[in-house]
């Protein structure tokens, strides 16, 4: 008797069914929530950041604004009010705690001082602020209050 292959009477290996893609393991379903989460956290502290920023954002460009206005008029007296007008919006906003509406001269000048770190207002180029922005025709060097305002600006808002 001629001798059989024993191979003949095997059979085709069968692999399992591949894994389907849907729907995933609980383990991934966690990283999901986990990861949304931190992306909705993430998300609400970065809009918070943005909404304190906004007045400041909003002066400064009003800021840049008034000197690009500046260097196309010579109106330095309107410009001056309308510097002033800049400082007592953002002090309201930044300072509403300290009854600033009812601030002015001397004591508006310390508070800017006082409120920014500098001596600019009370014995610098910012003295304008005070009583001698309702002359007729003050001593204004413009030039020099722009990045002092800046300034204020930047510091005042950095403390609140």
């Amino acid at each position: 008797m001629p001798e059989e292959n024993p191979l003949i009477n095997l059979k085709d290996i069968h692999l399992p069914p591949s894994v389907a893609i849907w729907p995933p393991a609980p383990g991934w379903w966690i990283v999901a929530v986990v990861l949304l989460l931190i992306f909705v956290f993430c998300g609400m502290w970065i809009s918070r950041i943005l909404e304190r920023r906004k007045p400041k954002t909003e002066a400064l460009r009003l800021l840049k604004n008034l000197q690009n206005q500046q260097n196309n008029t010579k109106e330095s007296l309107e410009i001056l009010r309308d510097l002033s007008q800049i400082l007592r919006r953002v002090a309201l906003t930044f300072c509403a705690d300290e009854n600033v509406s009812s601030l002015h001269g001397s004591e508006w000048l310390e508070f800017l001082d006082r409120t920014g770190n500098t001596t600019e207002f009370t014995k610098g180029a910012g003295q304008v602020f005070g009583k001698e922005l309702y002359q007729k025709n003050p001593e204004i060097e413009i030039d020099v209050l722009f990045p002092m305002v800046k300034k204020w600006i930047m510091d005042c808002s950095q403390q609140h």
